[in-house]
């Protein structure tokens, strides 16, 4: 496991959905379908949610979207799960400080 490279991952992941997000908020859309924020590079995984949804995932920097069952236990703790998506907040203490990091909407 290395851990810079999964923050890395999983941010690059981030920065995909603001695009979406980004778009959908353009085109006055209430949802959109998101890419699966989890550690594994080759998922290709979709993820419908609302904006408000992923709103709150990225309100705080450590939180990510993901398909249920895509969270890693070594790196990462659900803070909620339902049944078309889960989130999860980083707690491996070298991969919270590559995330933050790389924040898009850090200030």
């Amino acid at each position: 496991m290395d851990p810079e490279r999964i923050g890395r991952t999983e941010a690059l992941f981030r920065e995909v959905n603001e695009r979406i997000a980004e778009s959908a908020v353009r085109l006055r859309a209430s949802e959109a379908e998101f890419v699966c924020e989890c550690a594994d590079s080759d998922c290709t995984t979709r993820i419908e949610a609302t904006l408000a949804e992923y709103e709150q995932v990225r309100d705080d920097g450590a939180t990510f979207l993901l398909m249920p069952g895509h969270e890693d236990k070594r790196i990462e703790a659900v803070v909620e799960k339902q049944a078309e998506h889960a989130v999860v907040e980083k707690t491996h203490p070298q991969v919270v400080p590559v995330v933050l990091s790389l924040n898009p909407r850090s200030a």
